[in-house]
């Protein structure tokens, strides 16, 4: 009978691609630099250069970045900015 090799052939062939023992892919260097450090409300409040910076590659890109932590915790700074002023924005979440 010739199904039985070639149910054995496909079950280790099956059991192979399950198998992956190689290293996990590592992220390229170009990536990491593309890639800002996710900072929070408080700290964009803090840092108004570090918000700039952020709203304005975010609002270029909202396709992609935009829809990043980053992108957004800019968001919710610029929003809280215009709801209630920089300093009581930051004093509100430090209380």
């Amino acid at each position: 009978m010739m199904i039985r090799p070639a149910l054995a052939f496909g079950v280790v062939v099956v059991l192979g691609a399950c198998n992956d023992s190689g290293p996990p892919a590592q992220p390229r260097a170009s990536d990491a630099s593309h890639q800002p450090k996710n900072r929070t409300v408080l700290q964009f409040l803090e840092d108004p250069a570090a918000l700039d910076e952020a709203w304005a590659r975010c609002r270029n890109d909202p396709g992609g970045i935009g829809d990043t932590p980053d992108c957004r915790n800019a968001g919710h700074a610029k929003e809280r900015i215009m709801m209630l002023g920089r300093e009581r924005a930051i004093q509100s979440l430090k209380s």
